[in-house]
């Protein structure tokens, strides 16, 4: 096998890998989408930080396998899924909603771009914020579950 066909081998994985990480991707935005006010909110971010850290790492080896991400036009003014927008009631901490606010400010900027390592970068950051969030939000749930359960308990008495 040739060196050039090794590296075509290579970028068709990379290819693929990139693929399923734009389906996963997709389907946690989707889930976002449609989600009804609920206790699932810290398990949606927390499946839209892993996709976004698979989309990291896709891109990540798509920039060393020489491939570039192809530019979305329009991409500084888009807007997540309604309920991770500013302003519609989202639960957890606002100091952590202002860095996913941040992250997803530099993912519009990136994916207005070529560069895949940017792309990755960035990905990498939203990863992160929603990992934060769903741990907050997941938190929070808990207390108002044990809360809630005390009460059942106090009016059982």
């Amino acid at each position: 096998m040739s060196f050039r066909d090794e590296l075509d081998q290579e970028r068709e994985r990379v290819v693929r890998l990139v693929q399923h990480a734009g389906a996963g991707w997709a389907e946690a935005i989707r889930a976002h989408r449609l989600a009804p006010p609920d206790e699932g909110f810290a398990a949606r971010l927390q499946r839209l930080s892993e996709a976004a850290a698979a989309e990291q790492l896709a891109w990540q080896q798509a920039h060393e396998a020489g491939l570039q991400w192809q530019p979305v036009r329009g991409s500084d003014g888009a807007e997540p899924p309604y309920e991770l927008r500013p302003g519609t009631g989202r639960r957890g901490p606002a100091d952590l909603w202002l860095q996913f606010d941040g992250a997803v400010a530099a993912m519009n900027h990136a994916i207005g771009g070529a560069s895949a390592v940017v792309v990755s970068a960035a990905f990498g950051g939203l990863a992160e914020a929603a990992s934060k969030l769903a741990a907050a939000v997941a938190g929070e749930d808990r207390i108002n579950r044990e809360a809630k359960e005390l009460a059942r308990t106090r009016d059982a008495a």
